[in-house]
C-alpha cells in the first residue's frame, strides 16, 4: 500500500462514525427525495382524470411539501456534518504536521524556508478540507443518482440506459481532460509556495529591508511574481473553461437525448402524461451531479498530490527516534569528545580527529578564527548533529545512548543574540522553565541583573517584547537569557559569544551575571572577546578543525603561539578603538 493510500485510509479510520454517520444520513435523505418526482407524476395524472379524489390530491400535496421539506432539511444536515468533520480533519492533520514539523532536526530546518513548508502544510489541509465539504455536499446527488437510475429501470430501461451511457462519457471526457488540467495546477500550485517562501523571507526580514531603504524594490519584487502567478492561474483558468465547454456539450447533447426518447414514448402510448412529467423530474435528478464530477475529481486529484507532500514531511525522522532511552540519575555533568571528526552535508571538513575531556564544574573556552569548528563542537553537544566518526559521552555514556529531551534539559546557552516569541517577558522567561513561580522568576531576574530594567517598563513583566524580542536592546536580551538559565538550572552551560556585540557598560552588567551563572556548572565559552576567556580553567584553542593547543590565559601567552596573535590583535584592535 503506497504512503497516500496508507494516510487515507488512516484518515477514514480514525473518522470511521462521522463517515458513517454522514453516509447514513445522506442515504435516507437521497432516497426521501426520490419520492418527489413520483408524488407529482401521479399528481398530473389524477389531475388530468375527471372526478378524481380532491382529498387525496390534496394529501399528495401535503406529503410532496413534507418530503421536500425533510429532504431539504436533511441535505442541509449533510452539509453541516461534512463541514464539521472537514473542519476537524483541516485542524488536526494541520496540528500533526506542524509538531512534526518542529521534532525535524536542526540541518533540516537551515536548509528549508519556513514560509514554503508553512504554506504548504496550509494549504494541503486546507484541500483536505475542500474534499471532505464537496463529498458531503454532493454525497446526497451522487445517491439520488442511484436511486433516481432504480426507478427509470422499472418505467423505462431504454431511457435508464441513456442516462448510464451520458454519465460514462461525460465521467471520462473529465478525467481525461482533468489529467491535462492537473498538471497545470500542479505547476502553480508548486510555483505559489516558493513566491510564499521568498515573500515571507522578505516579511521576515523587514528590518533589514527598512534598513537599506529597499521598500519600493521589494513591493516591484512581490508584484513581478504575484504577475508571474497571475499568468500561470489564467493558463490554468482557460484551460478550465475548455474543459466547461466540452462538459457542457455532453450534458445538452445527453438530457436533449433522453426527453427527446421520452417524447417518443409518450406519443406512442408507452408513458403517460404524468409518467413523462415524472421521468423528466428523474432526469433532471439524475444528472444533478454531472456539474460536480470535475470538482471531486479535481479535488481528489490536488488532495492526493498535497498528502504525498505532506507524508514527505512526516517521513522525515525525527530527532528523539534517532537517540536512545537512556537517564543518568545523577549527572555531574562530564563532556568527552573521544577521535571526533565531522562536516556539515555537502560541505568541507569542519572537525578533524578531536580528542577533548571537559570535567564537571570545569569552564572551558574554545578560541580561533571563524569557521574552525567552535559553534559546532557545542551543536554536536546539543544532539543537532552526530558525528561521522568517534564518540561524544556524558559522565562516560555515549550521547547517542541517551533521551534527546532528558539531554537538552541538563544544557542551557546564553547565545549572541537571542530570539524571543512576541509575548510579555514573565511568559518567556517561563518558557524555560513552565512551573516557575513569580518570586522564582524574580530572584533569576536580580541574579541576571535584569530585574531593574525590567521594572522601569511600564507594563514591568507583563510588558510585550515584540517579534523576536525587538522592544528590547541587545544587552537586555543578553540577560533575559541568562535569566532564562538561572531557571533551567543546568548542569552544563554553553555561553555562545554572549559579549561579543555589547557595549561596556552592558558587558560589565552581562559578564557579571555570567559570573554567578557558570558557579558549580560545567561551562563551555565560545568567544571572539578574549575578555570573557581569560579567567576560564583551559582555553582549547581551534585552528583547521583540530585542537592546535591547550592552557590557562597565561601559559597560552608564554607559548607565543595562535592564542598569542589572537589575543595581540584583539587588544590591538581594542586600543585603536579606544
Amino acid at each position: 500500500m503506497s504512503d497516500v493510500n496508507k494516510f487515507i485510509f488512516n484518515l477514514i479510520r480514525e473518522n470511521k462514525k462521522e463517515i458513517t454517520r454522514i453516509l447514513i444520513v445522506a442515504a435516507i435523505g437521497s432516497l426521501i427525495a426520490t419520492g418527489v418526482p413520483f408524488i407529482y407524476g401521479k399528481l398530473f395524472d389524477l389531475a388530468i382524470v375527471p372526478n378524481s379524489s380532491q382529498n387525496f390530491i390534496l394529501s399528495l400535496i401535503g406529503l410532496w411539501f413534507f418530503i421536500s421539506i425533510t429532504s431539504n432539511f436533511i441535505s442541509n444536515k449533510t452539509v453541516e456534518m461534512g463541514e464539521k468533520l472537514g473542519v476537524k480533519i483541516n485542524t488536526e492533520t494541520s496540528a500533526d504536521a506542524y509538531s512534526h514539523f518542529i521534532k525535524l532536526p536542526i540541518p533540516f530546518h537551515k536548509k528549508e524556508r519556513r514560509g514554503e513548508i508553512i504554506d504548504r502544510i496550509t494549504r494541503s489541509a486546507n484541500r483536505l478540507n475542500s474534499l471532505v465539504d464537496v463529498f458531503s455536499s454532493t454525497l446526497p446527488y451522487f445517491l439520488m443518482l442511484f436511486f433516481a437510475i432504480v426507478i427509470m429501470f422499472f418505467l423505462r430501461w431504454q431511457l435508464a440506459f441513456v442516462v448510464i451511457l451520458s454519465f460514462f462519457i461525460y465521467t471520462i471526457a473529465t478525467v481525461a481532460k482533468t489529467k491535462k488540467l492537473m498538471k497545470i495546477r500542479l505547476h502553480e500550485d508548486k510555483f505559489y509556495n516558493r513566491q510564499y517562501g521568498k515573500i515571507y523571507d522578505k516579511l521576515y526580514n523587514v528590518f533589514l529591508v527598512k534598513n537599506f531603504a529597499m521598500e519600493e524594490r521589494e513591493k516591484e519584487d512581490i508584484d513581478k511574481r504575484m504577475n508571474r502567478l497571475k499568468k500561470i492561474s489564467a493558463h490554468a483558468a482557460k484551460k478550465d473553461a475548455e474543459l466547461s465547454t466540452v462538459q457542457d456539450i455532453i450534458y445538452t447533447i445527453s438530457f436533449v437525448s433522453v426527453l427527446s426518447l421520452a417524447i417518443l414514448f409518450l406519443r406512442s402510448g408507452d408513458l403517460t402524461s404524468g409518467q413523462f412529467i415524472m421521468f423528466f423530474g428523474y432526469t433532471n435528478m439524475a444528472f444533478a451531479p454531472f456539474r460536480h464530477i470535475t470538482s471531486i475529481y479535481r479535488n481528489f486529484r490536488l488532495v492526493t498530490v498535497s498528502i504525498r507532500r505532506i507524508v514527505g514531511i512526516r517521513r522525515m525522522i525525527p530527532e528523539e527516534m534517532k537517540h536512545g532511552d537512556k537517564t543518568i540519575p545523577d549527572f555531574k555533568g562530564e563532556i568527552e569528545f573521544e577521535n571526533i571528526s565531522f562536516k556539515y552535508p555537502k560541505g568541507k571538513e569542519v572537525l578533524k580527529d578531536v580528542n577533548l575531556k571537559i570535567n564537571a564544574g570545569e569552564t572551558i573556552a574554545l578560541v580561533g578564527k571563524s569557521g574552525v569548528g567552535k559553534t559546532t563542537l557545542s551543536e554536536l553537544i546539543l544532539g543537532y548533529y552526530k558525528p561521522d566518526s568517534g564518540k561524544i559521552k556524558a559522565d562516560g555514556v555515549e550521547l547517542s545512548k541517551l533521551k534527546l529531551k532528558w539531554l537538552r534539559d541538563q544544557i542551557a546557552i546564553v547565545p549572541q543574540d537571542l530570539n524571543l516569541f512576541n509575548d510579555t517577558l514573565a511568559n518567556n522567561l517561563k518558557y524555560a522553565k513552565p512551573e516557575a513561580t513569580k518570586e522564582q522568576i524574580i530572584q533569576a531576574t536580580k541574579a541576571a541583573h535584569a530585574h531593574e530594567f525590567i521594572m522601569n517598563f511600564p507594563k514591568k513583566y507583563a510588558s510585550l517584547v515584540g517579534e523576536e524580542g525587538i522592544k528590547l536592546s541587545m544587552g537586555q536580551r543578553q540577560r533575559i537569557a541568562i535569566t532564562m538559565a538561572f531557571l533551567k538550572n543546568p548542569k552544563i552551560l554553553i555561553l555562545d559569544e554572549p559579549t561579543s556585540a555589547l557595549d561596556a557598560e552592558s558587558e560589565k552588567k552581562v559578564q557579571e551575571g555570567i559570573n554567578k551563572l557558570i558557579k558549580g556548572r560545567t561551562t563551555i565559552i565560545i568567544a571572539h572577546r578574549f575578555s570573557t576567556v581569560r579567567k576560564a580553567h583551559r582555553i582549547i584553542v581551534l585552528d583547521k578543525g583540530r585542537i592546535a593547543e591547550v592552557g590557562n590565559h597565561y601559559e597560552l601567552m608564554r607559548k607565543k603561539g595562535i592564542y598569542f596573535k589572537l589575543y595581540s590583535l584583539q587588544k590591538g584592535a581594542d586600543l585603536a578603538d579606544k
